[in-house]
């Protein structure tokens, strides 16, 4: 979402709906009106909640694009993040059975890796190992990942 693409299509938006347009967190937003980079938002005086009228979001979005606040004052903006690279990498859940299998390959002497037990285990044992014995499906294992 790039702010230059922005446009204004509300008469009034709230802070959050504000710091959701210009990519950038409340708090960072609210530092920004503070040092009077940005303008103070106006207050609805039956609910007391602040808003931005066209005019006060246009002059805000002005000072994000350009970097020159209403006070006049100078500010780089960082450029945003992606959504994929601000979302956190989840790790995938290691079937325990297989982590112990890695461990007993490697207690072995024999370097492998959590993918690597799991492709042996579908090639050697596509219908899976609940009618094989542990000892076996280790010793098929060994001898599978050493041949390569």
């Amino acid at each position: 979402m790039n702010v230059k693409k922005m446009s204004i299509n509300k008469p009034i938006i709230s802070i959050t709906e504000l710091v959701l347009m210009l990519q950038l967190s409340r708090a960072r937003f609210y530092q920004l009106v503070k040092s009077g980079f940005f303008p103070k938002p106006l207050i609805d005086n039956r609910s007391k909640r602040p808003y931005y009228d066209i005019a006060l979001q246009g002059q805000i979005l002005e000072a994000r694009n350009t970097g020159i606040g209403i006070d006049g004052s100078l500010m780089l903006f960082y450029s945003s993040r992606k959504l994929e690279t601000v979302s956190v990498i989840k790790k995938k859940k290691v079937d325990p059975l297989i982590k112990e299998l890695v461990e007993t390959l490697e207690s072995m002497g024999l370097e492998t890796t959590v993918e690597q037990v799991q492709q042996g285990l579908i090639e050697l044992y596509p219908d899976g190992t609940d009618a094989v014995e542990q000892g076996v499906v280790i010793r098929e294992l060994f001898r599978q990942l050493r041949s390569k």
